[in-house]
């Protein structure tokens, strides 16, 4: 297996049209800061079941459906530079709006110490986004950035102790779904993601072991 993570950008097209989908991502973010901050204010019962059962207001809350979209926007981005400004944009148009609406509906700014979680997110997002691009070119560090990558939402998705006593769905079923789809859009060959899944596991088993964790992220 080749070190080198073997994906090439693709750097056709128009300026016009990349400045175009980036705005489309910003856009995207706004009117997802916008809605998750509308299910903040709006009470759980005058949802629909549907969306009660799947705690769509708390879902939004929690970092792993940001994650989720923010590596789809890097992994189908034309290129690692790319992907890194679509994945900012994105996120400062959902923090934007979400600040905005926070204080035009709820009448107050956020919490500085939860509002600073997210505004380092945003700032380390492009980083994180161009080296997610990666994630899907063939090789050992296309291999181990995807096991990296699984490994986060397993630990989002699955709540268990260092001795397995325990395992149970940390929040709902939909994390678990996210999982699934995650490793979907990380596939490129079989026995690459069949490494990746099985490096994933044993990754997140030792963060379990050592205990390590990142507030509001793991």
């Amino acid at each position: 297996m080749r070190l080198t993570a073997v994906r090439h950008a693709n750097r056709g097209g128009k300026n016009r049209n990349k400045i175009i989908i980036t705005l489309l991502f910003f856009a995207l973010g706004f009117l997802l800061g916008m809605m998750a901050k509308g299910l903040d204010v709006t009470a759980g019962n005058r949802l629909p079941v549907i969306l009660q059962q799947m705690d769509i207001s708390n879902l939004f809350g929690r970092t792993t459906v940001w994650a989720l979209i923010a590596l789809a926007i890097a992994l189908f981005s034309k290129s690692p530079l790319r992907a890194a400004v679509n994945v900012l944009l994105f996120f400062v148009g959902m923090l934007g709006s979400y600040c905005l609406f926070s204080v035009v509906w709820a009448g107050f700014m956020l919490d500085t110490s939860y509002l600073m979680i997210w505004v380092v997110l945003t700032a380390v997002s492009p980083v994180l986004a161009y080296i997610a691009w990666y994630a899907r070119g063939r090789g050992l560090l296309g291999t181990i950035i995807s096991a990296l990558i699984i490994a986060y939402f397993i630990l989002e998705a699955f709540s268990f102790n260092a001795g397995l006593e325990y395992f149970d769905v940390a929040y709902s079923v939909v994390e678990v779904f996210f999982l699934v789809a995650v490793i979907s859009m990380l596939y490129v060959r079989w026995n690459q993601c069949f490494i990746s899944v099985g490096a994933a596991v044993a990754l997140a088993y030792l963060v379990k072991l050592t205990g390590f964790s990142i507030p509001y992220v793991l």
